[in-house]
């Protein structure tokens, strides 16, 4: 039953509402009636209602005041004004305080009035089960346990079974079902989604927040914490180590998470599963497995769900080494075939070890090597070999296997063209070719990943190299050129400015006027008086 206060100065108004509709009938009850809004305050703190049936027009406290006031108090509640004022500045006003309806008494039937009240008992019951999903949500999904011990739990820092047990009671969590499964999550940060989502804390608690909803929904406990640019989730399961049909659940239940955090936040996720296990003291190894199969995602970008098994061994003992002299001597003869094949087979050898460390020590050898070399030739550092090309931390923002390898390839391109090819040129052939692009296109709606297709790379690829290069991100390049262009078509002819907005990419010609004078300090107008 949702609960409704009446206050009204008026008796027989009070009367009337109170006996003209079956109030318990309908799923309601009047936990009580005031005569002025100072009562009615005294009411609310002591009968916590849904529903205020309000006048406006009341002595001590008027109706308006009375809404603000209990509005701060529950910001849930539905209130309904009630009066004989046809005057809608009563009602702006009382709606802009937090009033949801509108009603004169003079049109008050109760068809009328419990119309509106059932579209409150909807709108309550709808925010009540958003509550208590929260409420599941942040007890389930790791705001009311510690999250510090659940790590040290699973990244081996704890010794034993006994103490694993202990951390977990001091961090008030419960594993009473008897398997467990982990799965790890790793969002590769690139400029793209850096730029959409500043802080990627925040991107990360949205993430938990949307996956949690989905496993909610399968009544699997779960608990989590995250590290770095990931999130780590242990499963509890009410099934032995070997239940086939339990490991599907869990791998239909990861692919749904998936699917709803790449459509409801654009952010795709590689996701590493470990095996199910009933030991507790295994916790640590099923993470390690984890860890595991998601190198194995980096390394088969078709694969951005692993579920790890017993033959992905990784070698640890052995790196290969990079020759200096086999590569001094193909860029200086530029030998760029045998240079890459060189190349290639270095990351063949480290594609049979499947291990990311490897290739980030490799990553790193390479462009020290590249560095040196470009030194040593004398090789003036233009945009297309600039300082950012050699920064180590560049493989971060390589997500995948292939793209540390076209990455390592196309830096030792463009040192042995240099000075045959790209001595003149201020841009890389990758970038020159998407400025190109730009040029032939500006005018109409090319996104990124069009301008990646075209030039057969990844987006994310293609956004790194861009903003290394320029200076600048994309779609501010992109921008800036259509404010260029846009500067000739204001000059050269008599355009309107909604005909040059739309002669230049620009949908809406508010929003390009407000570009215009972002980026020039002055109104299309004015520039055009300016310069005419």
């Amino acid at each position: 039953m949702k609960k409704i206060l009446i206050a009204d100065d008026e008796f027989l108004v009070r009367v009337g509402l109170r006996t003209t509709i079956n109030w318990e009938e309908n799923g309601y009850i009047i936990v009580g009636e005031a005569k002025n809004g100072k009562e009615a305050i005294e009411l609310f703190d002591k009968f916590d209602p849904d529903i205020l049936l309000t006048d406006i027009q009341m002595p001590i406290i008027n109706g308006l005041e009375l809404i603000q006031i209990l509005k701060d108090k529950k910001p849930s509640l539905k209130a309904v004004i009630l009066t004989h004022y046809d005057d809608f500045s009563y009602a702006k006003e009382a709606i802009s305080l937090g009033a949801s309806e509108y009603i004169l008494k003079s049109n008050l039937s109760p068809n009328n009035l419990l119309n509106i009240l059932n579209k409150f008992n909807d709108e309550l019951n709808i925010d009540e089960r958003k509550s208590a999903v929260k409420k599941k949500v942040d007890k389930t999904a790791g705001y009311t346990y510690d999250e510090r011990n659940l790590e040290k739990i699973l990244t081996g820092k704890s010794d034993s079974k006994a103490e694993i047990k202990s951390l977990l009671r001091n961090s008030n969590i419960t594993l009473g079902l008897q398997s467990f499964a982990v799965v790890t999550t790793e969002i590769y940060i690139d400029e793209v989604l850096a730029s959409r989502y500043m802080d990627i804390k925040d991107l990360l608690k949205t993430v938990i927040t949307v996956s949690s909803n989905t496993f909610l929904e399968s009544k699997i406990p779960f608990f989590h914490f995250v590290k770095d640019n990931g999130i780590t989730y242990l499963f509890n399961l009410d099934c032995n180590k070997d239940d086939v049909e339990s490991k599907e659940r869990i791998i239909y239940l990861i692919k749904k998470m998936k699917k709803s955090v790449q459509q409801f936040l654009d952010v795709c996720l590689n996701i590493g599963i470990s095996e199910i296990d009933d030991d507790m003291s295994n916790l640590p190894a099923l993470y390690e497995q984890t860890t595991i199969a998601l190198q194995y995602s980096f390394f088969d970008d078709s694969q951005d769900i692993v579920l790890y098994n017993k033959e992905m061994n990784i070698n640890h003992d052995k790196c290969p080494v990079i020759d200096s002299k086999i590569l001094k001597k193909h860029i200086k003869t530029f030998s760029i075939k045998e240079l890459d094949r060189y190349i290639y087979n270095i990351f063949e050898e480290l594609y049979r070890y499947k291990n990311i460390h490897f290739v980030k020590d490799i990553f790193i050898d390479f462009l020290s090597q590249a560095k040196f070399i470009s030194k040593e030739l004398n090789m003036n550092r233009d945009k297309s070999l600039n300082e950012n090309k050699f920064n180590y931390d560049n493989f971060e923002q390589l997500y995948s296997f292939e793209m540390v390898k076209k990455y390592v390839v196309d830096i030792y391109h463009e040192i042995t063209k240099f000075n045959v090819t790209n001595k003149s040129n201020k841009y890389s052939y990758i970038i020159s070719k998407v400025i190109e692009y730009i040029k032939d296109n500006y005018d109409k709606d090319i996104a990124l990943s069009e301008v990646a297709n075209y030039v057969q790379i990844s987006k994310s690829y293609l956004s790194l190299l861009f903003k290394q290069e320029t200076g600048i991100n994309y779609s501010s390049f992109l921008t800036n050129m259509r404010i260029e262009k846009s500067k000739k078509f204001l000059l050269d002819s008599n355009y309107k400015i909604y005909e040059v907005a739309e002669k230049v990419g620009f949908d809406n010609p508010y929003y390009y006027s407000k570009v215009f004078k972002d980026i020039t300090g002055m109104t299309c107008k004015d520039y055009r008086k300016l310069n005419m």
